[in-house]
């Protein structure tokens, strides 16, 4: 089962514009399962310190060992995202 790490923030226009998509799309998706990661929370900061998190929203695919499939800085569209989470 791979993860999708969502790197995000509530007043993040780009991150809630993305938000319907990225759930319509992974809720169709058996072999990846979603992890969003608010970047304001205190508790996260070791996570978005070890992904490197600069840019929100950003995304890391992982695989069942936590390795690093893939990473996404910016929005992107329905098309790109599905061919991101097939990897």
């Amino acid at each position: 089962m791979k993860t999708l790490l969502k790197f995000e923030a509530d007043w993040c226009g780009p991150c809630q514009q993305i938000k319907p998509m990225v759930n319509a799309v992974l809720s169709n998706a058996k072999d990846v399962q979603l992890q969003t990661v608010n970047v304001d929370d205190a508790e996260n900061r070791a996570l978005v310190q070890k992904h490197g998190v600069r840019a929100i929203p950003t995304l890391v695919l992982l695989d069942d060992k936590n390795a690093i499939i893939n990473t996404h800085r910016g929005a992107l569209n329905r098309q790109e995202f599905e061919a991101f989470v097939a990897a």
